[in-house]
């Protein structure tokens, strides 16, 4: 069976409509505020859920199709990855930006990648895939189970997630699972979310709702460019 991780939670509260920013970024709809009580904050994160799914779904396979090439083409060119011999990295959900270009280019350019397994316990185990040779074979470790904490060996860390903010704001599917395996993770190592271009907001006008067992992560990867941010 083929490594996986927690998928979406159905979300019950009410949609949060989202204006884009200037440069295609998204923001709440005016009048909606920043909520600091962990209820309105937890309610608030339902409804930016449900909007973000809803305009992922209107994404058609063509669209896909160019973001899994574009998103490789970034990550493979984003400096926190150059010279990274392990990356922990995820295969990609219907609706995510794709992840299966960079897989495959991480691998043939010498790279072992590490992907997520979801324990019944909904924390996450990981799997290695080794890297590619010239003969095709893979060289390396292969396929199995490593432990919770062979996160803690990767040289960058690549991140899902459903949206972030440039202060480093990540707001993931909601089951948890990445919340406790970052806490894994050395600060030293940098952790990198990858989301389409409608899915970065601007920190200073739109903030991300968060609670205090939510990760920060270091950089964002899309389709169009990679950014440092201010976790």
């Amino acid at each position: 069976m083929p490594p996986t991780r927690d998928d979406a939670r159905p979300a019950t509260a009410p949609a949060v409509d989202l204006d884009p920013l200037p440069g295609g970024e998204l923001r709440p709809a005016p009048g909606v505020r920043v909520a600091h009580d962990p209820v309105e904050v937890a309610a608030r994160k339902l409804g930016l859920r449900r909007s973000l799914r809803a305009h992922r779904r209107a994404r058609g396979d063509a669209e896909a199709a160019d973001v899994e090439a574009a998103v490789a083409r970034t990550l493979l060119a984003c400096p926190l990855v150059a010279g990274a011999r392990r990356v922990a990295l995820y295969s990609s959900l219907p609706g995510e930006p794709g992840t299966r270009g960079a897989l495959a280019e991480l691998r043939r350019h010498g790279v072992e990648v590490l992907l997520p397994v979801l324990l019944p316990d909904a924390d996450l185990d990981w799997e290695a895939r080794p890297v590619r040779t010239g003969s095709g074979h893979g060289a390396g470790h292969g396929p199995g189970p490593l432990g919770p904490g062979a996160i803690a060996t990767a040289d960058v860390v690549v991140v899902p997630a459903l949206a972030v903010d440039t202060a480093g704001r990540r707001l993931g599917q909601g089951g948890g699972s990445y919340d406790r395996a970052l806490r894994r993770v050395p600060p030293r190592v940098p952790v990198v979310a990858v989301v389409h271009d409608d899915e970065l907001f601007d920190a200073a006008v739109s903030p991300l709702p968060v609670l205090p067992h939510d990760r920060p992560v270091h950089a964002v990867v899309t389709p169009t460019r990679w950014m440092p941010l201010t976790a």
